[in-house]
């Protein structure tokens, strides 16, 4: 099932994307755990598939390229510390189902620190940072994209903008946005709460029609403890994000819709009477096709749901 998510995950990049598509890179001989893409401005996206060895894949996205150069992808099992003035106490890198905690180191043939690109020289813009993962424990924690910029060796930035993890699925995907290429470790912060959340709307499954429903309430309700649905006091969550991406009928990631791909702005809003934490998603732009939507914060761990869109 993962070698048709990573092939339905390149050709969704190539199709909803506006990059130039390029190549995908895999590790050459037994246990690689290095490879190489050449960009140029023509070339403006490139992928690094380390799924044979359990290590994910990353696809890394420039706005624009002045020049051409080449980018290497290492897989570091050394993990960097993490600033604690930026990370929670016991915030870790994620462990894999290979048993392994993954770091991205980048190297290059062009001027910046270990060879990296450099801004307004070899590029314009941010760069747009895509990692597909595989996680078998089931732990409940807040995900946090963290990377050390330019030749620093602590992890002292958090870049995460999206994060969907379908309920179907061991295969969390995230991604973050940079001005520039470093060390990267997908990282998992303990929850400051443990809170029992429950989803609202909309359910399980639920089917929508794009012209009949030009809105969709997606809400949930947060209480210190108890099961759902929950009977004691609600409880508002202002650190809560939403996101949502196209996926296959596994839950696999194919795309995120570029009507909403930031989540700055994607927080859920109190209803103080009704108690509930809601967003409001537009379903305008938004192509039929199955989609899970995902929901994390500080209080509670990613919770999901799939619903489908009809024309």
């Amino acid at each position: 099932m993962r070698k048709t998510m990573f092939a339905l995950l390149a050709l969704a990049i190539a199709l909803f994307g506006t990059q130039c598509w390029a190549a995908t890179c895999t590790p050459s001989g037994e246990g690689g755990l290095s490879c190489t893409n050449t960009f140029s401005p023509t070339v403006t996206t490139n992928t690094y598939d380390f799924s044979a060895t359990g290590d994910g894949v990353l696809t890394v996205q420039f706005v624009t390229v002045l020049t051409t150069f080449t980018l290497t992808a290492t897989v570091n099992h050394t993990i960097d510390p993490f600033d604690p003035n930026e990370f929670p106490a016991g915030t870790v890198a994620v462990t894999y189902c290979n048993g392994k905690m993954d770091q991205y180191d980048f190297t290059g043939s062009a001027g910046g620190p270990n060879g990296v690109p450099v801004r307004g020289t070899d590029y314009q813009g941010l760069i747009n940072i895509l990692l597909t993962y595989f996680t078998c424990s089931g732990e409940n924690y807040t995900p946090a994209f963290a990377h050390a910029p330019g030749d620093i060796t602590t992890f002292i930035e958090d870049i995460l903008t999206f994060y969907s993890s379908a309920p179907t699925s061991e295969d969390p995907t995230m991604d973050g946005d940079t001005p520039g290429l470093s060390s990267l470790a997908a990282a998992k912060e303990p929850l400051v709460e443990t809170d029992t959340f429950c989803f609202v709307s909309p359910t399980e499954g639920q089917t929508f029609s794009g012209a009949q429903v030009p809105v969709i309430e997606v809400t949930f309700q947060l209480s210190a403890g108890g099961s759902c649905p929950i009977t004691g006091q609600p409880i508002r969550d202002k650190t809560a994000h939403f996101s949502i991406a196209m996926t296959d009928s596994f839950g696999n990631f194919l795309s995120r819709p570029a009507l909403l791909d930031r989540e700055e702005a994607n927080k859920f809003h109190w209803d103080n009477k009704d108690g509930i934490n809601e967003f409001d998603l537009s379903t305008v732009g938004l192509a039929p096709g199955p989609y899970t939507i995902t929901v994390r914060g500080s209080k509670f761990s990613a919770k999901s749901v799939h619903i489908t869109l009809t024309p």
